[in-house]
């Protein structure tokens, strides 16, 4: 994945996390915009496009879980990458919920963070190989279509706004539909990058499509669980 010609939004109040990150992205030809609190940095994600958003937990004025909810209630997908000084699970989780795509723990060393800014954006590059060819999967049973080439998804021609992550992971599924795939398995096809993630990631981001899917009155509920397997994707006839 080439960084350069990337627009990345750092959201960090440390001085020191934001030199280090400055001096690591250097040698790439990246526009990196810093704010250094929650407000700033809500404004800017809101005001203008970022291909990446590096945001921190603990900021003054508005903390990153807040600036992450307001992004999902604007519609804003960009991809973000939560930095945390915080090893629990459950602040790990809490990210994931809100829409993050990923999440890097403090202290982190710069190849670690380069290898999940690049990891990420490879996933939602929309020029990539895998968004070539065909431009749109429709499933008229649900009156759903995919836009592939716009990373969108309709419902009864209306638009519903997913996090990049949940548009991979719906997309996958869809495809292959009426497979049951484990966890493990949706873990390696989607986040193949990072080998410790727990796989109730899985289970997270399969909780957020569910509810928006029936937010978006899907006709049924197309995702089902496989007891003792994981997931599928289930077109009625």
């Amino acid at each position: 994945m080439d960084l350069n010609n990337k627009n990345i939004l750092l959201i960090e109040d440390d001085k020191h996390i934001f030199e280090l990150i400055k001096a690591m992205l250097k040698i790439y030809d990246i526009n990196l915009i810093h704010k250094i609190d929650g407000i700033s940095g809500l404004k800017e994600a809101l005001a203008n496009d970022f291909d990446l958003i590096l945001l921190d937990i603990m900021l003054p004025l508005k903390d990153g879980w807040e600036v992450c909810r307001e992004l999902m209630r604007k519609d804003v997908n960009t991809p973000i990458i939560m930095l945390t000084a915080k090893a629990e699970e459950a602040d790990k989780v809490l990210g994931l919920e809100l829409g993050a795509d990923d999440y890097v723990t403090k202290p982190f060393s710069p190849r670690e963070l380069t290898a999940r800014i690049k990891a990420v954006l490879r996933r939602f590059d929309k020029t990539s190989p895998s968004h070539r060819g065909k431009e749109e999967l429709k499933i008229p049973e649900l009156d759903l279509k995919i836009d592939l080439k716009g990373y969108n998804i309709y419902i009864k021609n209306n638009k519903v706004n997913l996090a990049p992550k949940e548009f991979e992971l719906l997309t996958f599924i869809a495809r292959n539909s009426n497979q049951a795939f484990s966890r493990k398995e949706l873990l390696q096809k989607l986040w193949s990058h990072d080998n410790h993630r727990d796989t109730r990631t899985i289970d997270e981001h399969i909780k957020r499509l569910r509810k928006k899917l029936k937010k978006a009155d899907i006709k049924y509920q197309p995702i089902k669980t496989v007891w003792g397997v994981g997931y599928k994707f289930e077109i009625m006839e």
